[in-house]
């Protein structure tokens, strides 16, 4: 670039700070001349609120027929009005309170967020209803493990990997077999607590078969030495399941013309349990 260009800017910008050096002194002898002469300025206003924005504060609007052309800030519409709350502001009908709704759940003392005592302006539509999900029973897995692999700890936590050998299905709308070659990528953290992501490949007993993929992810929850027994094969069979939690979020995908609507736009949740070398699955569609 021409270095002309750059000399030319830097004329420029110290003409301009001169400018406005020159302008801060002016200012600052009128001041002082102002001062002299007895009169001593307001303090500033600290009773203010969002209905009366105050010029020190940032407020730029246009007022009409306020402008001063000699005060440079009136040239950007930059006014203070020491007033109050704009006129003509009612109760809006969806601020109502008059008539509040019924709670729609329960609130204990020892919630760790309370929730506002005045529900009607904070719920949404609470005159609207919406279908109501339902759960029923889709189908159930069951799949062999290999013994795990671990990895050790990770920055995440204790990282396992345990494939699977194979396993069976069935259910409303299909039964077969679980190929073998799936994986369960486990990541334990301090309290012993496992996040689980699975990947399965279903086959059904048809002819030609067809392949159905499966995807899982959930947390298997309890206490410490629940959990500790459940890593144990050899222990896992005396564990009742309803001594800790293994829930799942399932997802399943299939390009096969016969399976596809069942199962592309499903939506599932699913609770486990071990049992020895063994995981099972039940699977509850959403509907």
């Amino acid at each position: 670039m021409d270095p002309s260009f750059y000399r030319n800017m830097s004329t420029f910008y110290n003409k301009e700070l001169n400018e406005a050096a020159q302008s801060a002194t002016q200012e600052q002898q009128l001041n002082r001349m102002a001062g002299s002469s007895g009169s001593k300025s307001a303090p500033p206003d600290t009773n203010w609120t969002v209905y009366g924005p105050d010029a020190s504060r940032g407020n730029l609007r246009v007022v009409e027929n306020t402008v001063d052309d000699s005060d440079p800030r009136m040239r950007v519409g930059w006014a203070s009005e020491s007033s109050n709350k704009p006129n003509n502001v009612g109760e809006m009908s969806w601020m109502s309170t008059r008539d509040p709704q019924p709670l729609l759940w329960s609130m204990g003392d020892d919630e760790a967020t309370p929730r506002p005592t005045d529900q009607a302006s904070h719920y949404p539509y609470p005159d609207l209803s919406l279908p109501h999900p339902s759960l029923h029973l889709d189908f159930r897995m069951a799949v062999t493990l290999n013994p795990r692999i671990s990895l050790g700890p990770t920055p995440f936590g204790h990282r396992n990997w345990i494939s699977f050998i194979s396993g069976r299905w069935s259910g409303s709308w299909g039964s077969g077999t679980v190929l073998p070659g799936g994986q369960d990528n486990q990541l334990i953290i301090g309290d012993g607590s496992a996040h689980l992501e699975t990947n399965y490949i279903l086959q059904t007993y048809d002819n030609p078969p067809a392949h159905i993929v499966v995807k899982t992810h959930g947390w298997r929850t309890g206490p410490p030495e629940i959990l500790a027994q459940l890593a144990d094969p050899e222990q896992a069979d005396n564990v009742d399941p309803n001594s800790y939690k293994f829930r799942l979020f399932i997802d399943m995908e299939t390009g096969d013309e016969r399976y596809r609507d069942k199962v592309n736009c499903g939506m599932w949740v699913g609770s486990g349990m071990r049992k020895g070398a063994e995981v099972i699955y039940d699977a509850y569609r959403l509907s």
